[in-house]
């Protein structure tokens, strides 16, 4: 048991979260349940997307601080090495989404350069999680930093994607197209303006010889966690968390449900 109170703005936050991941898969199985179009396209998004829905509703009753080894509660779900092997996982599996959605973005407007662009998200998730896991063993926050900064690149070229689309369609589509347009362009922008100088500043105070080897690091991964409900603790990560739990999520949901016209 947790002798610390559990402070009201940490009870407000996971409330909050809470209700968006119960929200977030009741959403998928209304889409799942309404599809009217079973596609090979649509029936591998709604696939990819119940990974990402599912783990991001995980991880919102379960969340934790990598580096720090923070977690809620003092159960093996909370476990860093569980939580970021989840992740992982559905971080690729919304990186296949991005790139499937621009294909398909491609084949419906006839623009070659959307088809290049649909290679490059799997490949630059895929880095981001070897040096977010170099970070997680490694107790080294230069990892987190290069991750962020990889994922502020996504969301550009993805953002890059969305208006190159738009100026080819019409109706609801571009006006859907142009919202994530803005949606990922300051998406990118407050990446590198909190994540990123978040990272960079931990790094700095953080003295070199708490750093581990990456095999001391999965040792420790798997079996240090720090359960704590104080807000100060949390609130450095909540707005991140609530972004990537809301906005993220309900980016993968839309990509399910485009079609051609």
């Amino acid at each position: 048991m947790l002798a610390e109170p559990i402070d009201r703005k940490l009870t407000l936050w996971l409330g909050s979260i809470g209700l968006l991941a119960v929200f977030n898969i009741g959403l998928w199985i209304w889409i799942a349940r309404s599809m009217s179009l079973r596609t090979s396209y649509a029936e591998t998004q709604l696939l990819l997307s119940g990974v990402y829905v599912g783990v991001c509703g995980f991880r919102s009753f379960f969340p934790r601080v990598d580096l720090e080894r923070v977690c809620l509660w003092d159960t093996w779900l909370s476990t860093i090495v569980v939580g970021r092997t989840a992740a992982t996982i559905a971080e690729l599996c919304f990186a296949l989404q991005c790139g499937l959605f621009v294909q398909q973005l491609s084949d419906i407007t006839e623009i070659a350069v959307l088809h290049t662009a649909a290679r490059v998200f799997v490949p630059l998730v895929a880095i981001a999680e070897l040096v977010c896991w170099y970070a997680v063993l490694s107790l080294n926050h230069i990892g987190h930093v290069v991750e962020e900064s990889l994922w502020a690149l996504l969301m550009l070229i993805l953002a890059t994607a969305f208006g190159t689309a738009a100026s080819a369609t019409q109706g609801m589509l571009r006006w859907l197209l142009i919202s994530g347009v803005l949606i990922y362009g300051i998406g990118a922008g407050l990446t590198i303006a909190f994540d990123v100088r978040m990272y960079v500043r931990r790094w700095r105070v953080t003295p070199p010889q708490i750093h581990m080897t990456l095999i001391t690091g999965l040792r420790d991964s798997r079996r240090r966690r720090h359960p704590t409900l104080l807000w100060a603790v949390w609130r450095e990560e909540a707005p991140w968390m609530t972004l990537y739990f809301s906005i993220g999520v309900w980016t993968s949901l839309a990509m399910v449900l485009l079609q051609r016209p």
